[in-house]
């Protein structure tokens, strides 16, 4: 297992994690797989980047896409994170959050800010933030519709070694 950064070549893999992904809604994985093509076709100019888990023949079993917060000095955000279904549990998610972080810091970047969802359907992805480090830093009640809060974790990174 290797992380690199997302290439043409792995379109198809990538739109079918995200295909699989029972907790996106067909809107968020319409946003995801846009923002994948605009990043291959090289629109956002940066703005969202990719980068990818592959195995051994080089097939892509999770990725995350990541930007620069916009008006914040040196802060980023993680905008999706996915696995394949038939690679969860087994520290894929780990290992490029792990790849992320070394990134990050070798650009002097201080925090990553990631969101989600408190449905219970995305518990597991709240263990995993506070699982690689993140905490919990703020909850907008009711933000994506009545009884589902916005939840905002941080990862301070200045300090760190």
């Amino acid at each position: 297992m290797r992380i690199r950064e997302v290439a043409h070549k792995d379109k198809e893999a990538i739109e079918s994690i995200i295909r699989t992904n029972k907790n996106f809604t067909d809107e968020e994985k319409y946003c995801a797989v846009e923002l994948l093509d605009f990043y291959l076709r090289d629109i956002t100019k940066g703005e969202y980047l990719f980068i990818g888990a592959v195995e051994e023949t080089d097939k892509p079993v999770g990725y995350l896409c990541y930007g620069k917060a916009p008006f914040a000095d040196d802060v980023y955000d993680i905008y999706w994170i996915a696995i394949d279904p038939a690679w969860q549990g087994k520290r894929v998610g780990q290992m490029i959050i792990k790849h992320l972080e070394g990134v990050l810091k070798s650009n002097n970047a201080r925090m990553i800010v990631a969101e989600t969802s408190s449905q219970a359907a995305y518990g597991k992805t709240r263990l995993f933030y506070e699982k690689v480090g993140f905490s919990e830093a703020s909850r907008i009640k009711d933000f994506y519709r009545v009884g589902d809060d916005k939840i905002i974790y941080i990862k301070q990174l200045k300090g760190e070694k």
